[in-house]
């Protein structure tokens, strides 16, 4: 046998064709990765980011036919052939539902979004939909530029799906979402928004910009009380109310007066914990009996020509205090949230009135004087400045004759109501 014959050559040659085999699939696979990680690079965008949308249009599912056994809705289509298909796809149904995403868009919407990503092209929204809402940042106002992904914003739908992309405007979005919101406040009543006075009409009232939304302010609804400047609030920010909505002129009016109103019981309160603390306000006007003081922002006070000091009782005289004027004074007394009583006194009289449920309970049994007496009842001084009636069905007419003006009486405190200043009494059980 021959050396060719052998067969040792055999397993040469098998060995030889293993090589030349690996050797071969290893070529293959390198060129088939290098292709893969070429291509890959290709569905790359500047950023680096993969372009989703890009590699789903060369998919070869669309010359597919979708699987006529799988039971969808909204018009969806499953490509798969695998036994799982139906499960997987209900299972992704049920997660859509649970996360709330929007089946469609729709243009002229307005939907709430989280800012994806910010390049110096586009910025993203993320609305829950299937694909992203492309903004043109250049489009934008700079504050609207300057968002950052993870921020909350509102996006109004110019473009759907139909074409390329879905495409929106944020500054659209945010001012359409600005002025419903505003008008639905005006059946509210209980939002207040910070607007800029931009400008004056003459013989009408202000426009005030509530986040780029015009809205009309009469004068009458600029302050607690008249201004005496109608100029002096232009170019202030201000917080107003929402009142009211004109549908045939799609005007927007609101108020500063209903905000301030709003503050009144607070600042009545702080105000009867510092009773006889100097303040200062702002003359709003005079009468023939004394002058009305703004002060502390919402409240409002009367100082009696009785209580002016020397000075400012000289200039009332002549006619020389003006509203806008600055004044001092000291509060004398809270009848109610709109009667306040004001003084330039040095001595100022604590009111009784204004913690005097702190100090009698309901009912309390208190010793008093009879202060004056009347066919039906008796008035009782409970202390300096309270004074009560003991009616005489309480105390019965007979009873009743037995006490004189000065004479000492145990009453019990039935009811006290602080805004009319009475003290309702009984006869102790």
């Amino acid at each position: 046998m021959t050396e060719k014959n052998k067969r040792k050559r055999i397993g040469d040659t098998v060995v030889d064709l293993k090589e030349r085999t690996v050797e071969t699939v290893e070529e293959t696979t390198q060129e088939t990765t290098t292709e893969e990680v070429k291509q890959e690079e290709n569905w790359l965008d500047e950023n680096g980011d993969f372009m989703w949308e890009a590699y789903e249009s060369t998919c070869i599912t669309r010359y597919r036919k979708p699987n006529p056994h799988i039971k969808t809705r909204d018009g969806d289509k499953v490509f798969s052939r695998e036994p799982y298909a139906q499960e997987l796809y209900d299972k992704m149904q049920a997660i859509e539902a649970d996360n709330k995403f929007i089946p469609t868009v729709q243009v002229g919407q307005i939907l709430e979004g989280i800012i994806y990503g910010v390049s110096s092209d586009w910025i993203t929204v993320d609305v829950g939909y299937r694909q992203l809402v492309y903004v043109k940042f250049d489009k934008e106002p700079i504050e609207i530029q300057s968002l950052k992904p993870g921020e909350e914003t509102a996006v109004l739908i110019t473009q759907d799906d139909n074409a390329s992309h879905v495409a929106g405007t944020i500054s659209g979005g945010v001012k359409h979402k600005v002025f419903m919101d505003l008008r639905d406040g005006v059946e509210s009543g209980d939002t207040a928004w910070v607007g800029t006075v931009k400008n004056m009409i003459e013989n009408g009232g202000y426009i005030v910009s509530v986040q780029g939304i015009d809205c009309f302010m009469p004068g009458s609804l600029a302050g607690i009380n008249k201004l005496s400047d109608f100029s002096s609030i232009i170019g202030k920010e201000l917080y107003v109310v929402p009142v009211s909505f004109s549908p045939e002129r799609g005007t927007l009016v609101v108020s500063h007066r209903k905000y301030l109103q709003a503050l009144i019981p607070n600042a009545i309160k702080d105000l009867t914990e510092n009773i006889g603390v100097e303040k200062r306000g702002t003359v709003t006007g005079t009468a023939k009996y004394g002058v009305f003081v703004e002060f502390d922002q919402c409240l409002t006070g009367m100082i009696h020509n009785n209580d002016l000091d020397g000075d400012t009782l000289v200039l009332f005289k002549k006619r020389e205090i003006k509203p806008g004027d600055s004044i001092t004074f000291k509060v004398k007394d809270i009848v109610s949230n709109t009667k306040i009583t004001l003084t330039q006194k040095t001595n100022v009289e604590t009111n009784p009135w204004s913690d005097i449920t702190t100090r009698y309970q309901i009912p309390s049994v208190v010793e008093a004087v009879v202060k004056s007496k009347k066919d039906y009842g008796l008035f009782i001084n409970i202390e300096d400045g309270v004074t009560g009636l003991l009616h005489i069905s309480e105390i019965g007419a007979e009873t009743m004759s037995l006490f004189n003006n000065g004479d000492k009486i145990t009453v019990q405190i039935n009811r006290i109501d602080v805004d009319t200043m009475k003290v309702f009494l009984k006869m102790p059980e």
